[in-house]
């Protein structure tokens, strides 16, 4: 095992994206031991190969363990990171890239691929499961019919679930998480019934789509997980503030909007006239006036946000730097959800 899951408060899944890759990166070290990230592989921006995907995540978190998944085909790409990509995606005998690939990286968790095939995806549980670093299991919500009969065939294979993680993906998600918990709990049990020494996680992501009128907004995926009866062997989960997919271009460039996670909420400081830096210039002053904000807690997210509202144009000029900001303070928020003075309790400085 290259992580005791045990020791596990958080699983953020993130994606190889600008903005979650700078947020992650700039996380105080210390932070960044307690998570343990899911990173889904995707092409990296413009680059041709599928080394600058690997390289990009080595910069963001080094060589500590951290849990790898496949990302969806796109629609389009001809570069060749697309067609590496869809080689590991293959289930040709028993997903045997997807095996190999992870056996070439050391500190890779592997999250399991589903096939229509069981016998191929019997045999790529195995394999993985042989490199004794742990296995993950990330469940979409159209599969969750299927989770009983998933967690009996895992637990035959791993010794009833040792080193394993379900993380049962809600994708989106609303104000209906009372009826999600009440839905998800007897599924949570059961898992934990057919493979006892397992962990389950619950993810998703409520952040919204659209602001106009929006000035605040609580985060469902935590309320859903604290409405769970029974929290033994259950690890928190969402998506670091992101959504679950990339918004598509369109509409024109977005009003300058600063965010501001809490522990249970979402601020938004959106501006309705002015563009460009003076916009985030503008909703940054407003933010740090305000009585929400939090002068003690100095990770990179927090000290971009002083940086603008300073007058700095280098800091947040554009909407990837804010999400990148936000996401920042929303991983470090939620890494010590439990005990916030701990969020608190860094002496780095971020430099840009």
């Amino acid at each position: 095992m290259l992580r005791n899951f045990e020791t596990v408060n958080y699983l953020p899944i993130l994606s190889v994206r600008p903005a979650e890759m700078r947020a992650l990166e700039e996380l105080p070290e210390k932070t960044k031991d307690l998570l343990l990230p899911v990173v889904h592989l995707r092409p990296w921006m413009s680059a041709h190969q599928l080394d600058a995907v690997i390289g990009r995540i080595k910069d963001a978190y080094d060589d500590r363990p951290i849990i790898i998944g496949m990302s969806s085909k796109e629609d389009k790409g001809t570069r060749p990171v697309h067609h590496d990509l869809d080689r590991l995606r293959k289930s040709d005998n028993g997903f045997e890239e997807w095996c190999c690939f992870m056996r070439e990286h050391e500190n890779y968790i592997p999250s399991v691929q589903f096939s229509p095939d069981t016998s191929y995806e019997n045999q790529q549980i195995q394999s993985l499961y042989e490199l004794g670093r742990g296995i993950i299991f990330i469940v979409p919500r159209r599969a969750f019919g299927a989770l009983s009969i998933l967690a009996s065939r895992v637990s035959e294979r791993t010794h009833g679930g040792q080193g394993v993680i379900f993380i049962l993906d809600l994708e989106k998600t609303r104000a209906t998480d009372l009826v999600e918990a009440t839905a998800r709990a007897p599924q949570i049990a059961d898992i934990k019934l057919k493979c006892p020494h397992c962990f389950v996680s619950i993810s998703g992501s409520s952040f919204p789509e659209t602001f106009a009128g929006t000035e605040d907004q609580e985060i469902f995926e935590r309320r859903l997980f604290n409405l769970l009866p029974d929290k033994n062997r259950l690890i928190y989960s969402d998506r670091g503030s992101a959504r679950c997919e990339s918004q598509k271009g369109g509409g024109g460039t977005p009003a300058p909007r600063i965010d501001y996670p809490l522990r249970d909420e979402w601020y938004f400081y959106r501006s309705e006239d002015a563009t460009g830096f003076s916009g985030y210039q503008e909703q940054a002053q407003i933010l740090v006036r305000d009585r929400i904000w939090n002068p003690n807690l100095r990770v990179w997210g927090t000290q971009m946000i002083e940086r603008t509202a300073s007058g700095d144009s280098s800091a947040i000029s554009s909407p990837g730097r804010a999400t990148a900001a936000r996401i920042n303070i929303h991983l470090q928020r939620q890494t010590f959800y439990e005990d916030p003075a701990l969020a608190e309790d860094t002496d780095e400085d971020w430099q840009e």
